[in-house]
């Protein structure tokens, strides 16, 4: 949820900054506005693996998320040269 908060499926809550994952059954998704809200909505094919984040970094282990933010840090992943 970017902004706001609404209710999904009829019960759970998401406010802003905050991530819901949804159960892999059933044929549509609920939500209904509670606020002024702007909600993101991403789909996609299971991928059975775990899954690890911290901050802008999402990978499958604490310790690849550790190198990750190693490699961001060091330069490994580019720059963005500013205008």
């Amino acid at each position: 949820m970017l902004k706001g908060s609404a209710h999904v499926n009829g019960s759970e809550t998401i406010g802003a900054a905050e991530v819901g994952l949804f159960d892999r059954a059933g044929d549509y998704i609920r939500i209904d506005n509670a606020h002024n809200t702007t909600a993101l909505l991403l789909c996609g094919e299971p991928i059975d693996e775990p899954i690890a984040g911290s901050g802008p970094f999402v990978m499958n282990t604490t310790e690849e998320i550790r190198q990750a933010m190693a490699d961001y840090q060091s330069g490994k992943m580019g720059k963005i040269q500013a205008h």
